[in-house]
């Protein structure tokens, strides 16, 4: 995978934008991408363990630095912690398109690690208002539960 889907991407957009980055501010888009961190931090840590979600982190950046470079800079375990000043240092709509790419390339890799259907769980754990089309699977499994429940 060199770059995430633009699907992922929008999807990543859609995450920074409820956790408030206005696309004006770089500190806003910094803070915003560290509530969606801390969110998929919280939701994941059970399934993968801290250091699988950090290290699928690092590899988030690691990828994402090919399209922004400012990004090597997060691109290691202690890399985290830079973050917010990484993101601060850019321009605002710079700061906000690297994000989303990194959060997008990171929804990518979860996608391939933990499948799309247990990854739409997760973010609508994290964010219930979240739009997506489900896919095929996770309807066929919702409709069958709400015809037994309708039976009951």
């Amino acid at each position: 995978m060199s770059k995430p889907s633009a699907t992922q991407v929008e999807k990543a957009k859609r995450l920074l934008t409820s956790e408030g980055a206005p696309w004006s501010s770089s500190e806003e888009c910094a803070a915003a991408a560290w509530r969606v961190y801390e969110k998929l931090n919280a939701r994941l840590a059970p399934l993968l363990g801290l250091a699988g979600v950090q290290a699928l982190f690092v590899r988030s950046a690691k990828l994402a630095q090919a399209e922004f470079p400012t990004l090597a800079e997060i691109a290691s375990p202690e890399g985290l912690t830079r973050l917010g000043p990484c993101l601060q240092a850019l321009a605002p709509t710079l700061a906000a398109e690297a994000a989303a790419t990194l959060f997008g390339t990171f929804l990518e890799l979860m996608t391939t690690f933990i499948g799309e259907r247990l990854t739409i769980l997760v973010l609508r754990s994290a964010w219930p208002e979240i739009e997506e089309t489900a896919p095929r699977e996770t309807r066929e499994i919702s409709e069958t539960s709400e015809t037994r429940e309708t039976k009951k």
